[in-house]
């Protein structure tokens, strides 16, 4: 997701930049933080945060209230409508960067969870080191190439459909050693 930012030089009066200013720098930034220190706050943000995404209604529901607070009052509605949507895409984006985070740590988890010395695999199968690595070696055999030389082609559609296979062999090999 990215977001396009417009630069422009405002041709006013001193006094509509100071008006503007002030809506901006003392009432729309402190909206904006008030309501990203709510969502961080609500008793559903958790489960957010593990789903990877929110509501976009509930910064709607929070700032309700703020419009009335004497201390965000009198702002245009554009505003208040930039800084809910400002808010969404806030967490839109975070939130999505911490499901990516947690899928990658699990997999990481997952992988640890798999790397046994070799003392553990002898533990944990039953059988000898030199049965698991002969039984290892078997496996592999069943997935190597059946001829290198085919799989080394630079024909168009047929390496295409070849390293789709060879993609799917090396998943289903990672199964299989699983």
């Amino acid at each position: 997701m990215s977001q396009i930012t417009i630069q422009c030089r405002l041709v006013a009066s001193e006094s509509s930049r100071q008006q503007l200013w002030k809506l901006m720098a003392e009432l729309n930034t402190p909206l904006i933080n008030k309501l990203l220190r709510q969502v961080n706050q609500h008793p559903e943000f958790e489960t957010w945060r593990q789903k990877g995404k929110h509501p976009t209604s509930v910064v709607k529901e929070l700032c309700q209230p703020l419009k009335i607070d004497p201390l965000f009052i009198g702002q245009p509605g554009r505003f208040y409508t930039s800084a809910i949507a400002l808010v969404n895409y806030i967490y839109k984006s975070w939130f999505a960067l911490m499901k990516r985070s947690q899928f990658q740590l699990e997999g990481k988890n997952r992988w640890l969870e798999m790397l046994n010395s070799d003392v553990e695999l002898v533990e944990s199968s039953g059988v000898s080191l030199d049965s698991l690595r002969t039984k290892a070696a078997e496996i592999l055999v069943q997935f190597a190439p059946l001829n290198t030389a085919e799989t080394q082609s630079t024909n168009g559609k047929k390496a295409k459909k070849r390293k789709k296979a060879k993609n799917s062999d090396s998943k289903s090999l990672s199964k299989n050693l699983f």
